[in-house]
């Protein structure tokens, strides 16, 4: 009887196990095709599964979530003057990606970044050929060194923007204004924030990669005009009825380590994390990063990148696709 009962009890074991069962192969197909934030959740489950989601063979397969970000310093006492550099998310450790972008057809000096969306990067690139326009754009993925020059632009120095949504179409768009202030690529659409001409009144202005679908949102102003000292966070539930709804506010003497700061000190809103309710930010003389945590209300101090910093301050999701479609 024991030793039939020894025989059963792995049979037990692999019904209360069935993971246990299936090849990393087979788990790793059945990752790539959840959420990020749930794979992400899946590195807690043991330490078998931690390692075969960091595998960096496997990472090419499973979505990613954010690595870090892109930023410039300016220096006037060596050559070139300008240097670009990459922090981890966290802040520390050898950068996930070196900024050398040695990659592309022109010297590093003559590469400007200009913005990023689901892991590609807009470039302006000087000098990439004789007889060339004052300036190209290009478009990379720093992740396997793909990248495809733009036809000529206006050759004027504007704001050009990037959509790129790799769940839908490989294909990237370029958008070029005139003027805007911010803009974000969701769910198909361009949304730039710039001012209402009639009232100076801040609006959200929606358009599609076809350029047929054009609307103006609204922006919902501080509701508490005698403490302007406040951030405010708002969802756009409802995009036909213009419906706003508040999630968060957090006085902003909170979110900065030096309790004593002043209101109008330099600083900076980087980016929402794509997967969790935080925040980041670059603030003071020597632009600090730190991240705040709506959920639990903590800030969080991720390092000094330095007083010779500036932006963009582009945040980077790594793509490991290698199609790299034109726009």
């Amino acid at each position: 009887m024991e030793a039939a009962s020894a025989k059963r009890r792995p049979a037990a074991s692999a019904k209360r196990k069935p993971a246990a069962r299936l090849t990393d192969e087979l788990l790793v197909e059945i990752l790539r095709r959840l959420p990020v934030r749930s794979v992400c959740r899946f590195k807690c489950v043991s330490r078998s599964w931690r390692n075969l989601i960091s595998n960096p063979a496997h990472r090419k397969k499973l979505p990613q979530t954010l690595a870090g970000f892109f930023y410039r310093s300016w220096n006037w006492e060596r050559f070139p003057r300008s240097a670009r550099h990459f922090t981890n998310i966290t802040g520390k450790g050898r950068p996930f990606i070196v900024p050398s972008f040695s990659f592309l057809p022109v010297p590093s000096d003559n590469v400007t970044l200009l913005d990023s969306c689901n892991g590609l990067l807009l470039c302006r690139c000087f000098g990439a050929g004789d007889a060339s326009p004052p300036f190209h754009y290009v478009v990379c993925n720093p992740a396997t060194k793909k990248w495809v020059m733009l036809p000529d632009g206006s050759g004027e120095d504007r704001t050009a923007c990037l959509g790129f949504d790799p769940a839908v179409s490989s294909h990237f768009h370029v958008v070029e204004y005139v003027d805007d202030e911010r803009s974000a690529f969701l769910n198909g659409f361009m949304h730039m924030l710039t001012s209402d001409e009639d009232n100076g009144n801040h609006v959200v202005v929606m358009v599609d990669m076809e350029g047929k679908t054009w609307r103006t949102i609204p922006v919902p102003t501080n509701i508490d005009n005698a403490d302007a000292s406040k951030l405010s966070i708002w969802i756009l539930k409802d995009h036909a009825a213009h419906e706003w709804t508040p999630k968060h506010s957090v006085r902003i003497q909170f979110l900065f380590p030096e309790k004593d700061i002043e209101i109008n000190m330099n600083w900076t809103l980087i980016t929402f994390h794509p997967e969790c309710n935080l925040i980041y930010f670059v603030y003071g003389w020597d632009d600090t990063l730190i991240a705040y945590e709506m959920d639990r209300k903590e800030v969080r101090v991720i390092r000094k990148l330095g007083n010779e910093c500036s932006g963009p301050y582009l945040p980077y999701v790594p793509l490991f696709t290698e199609a790299l479609a034109d726009g």
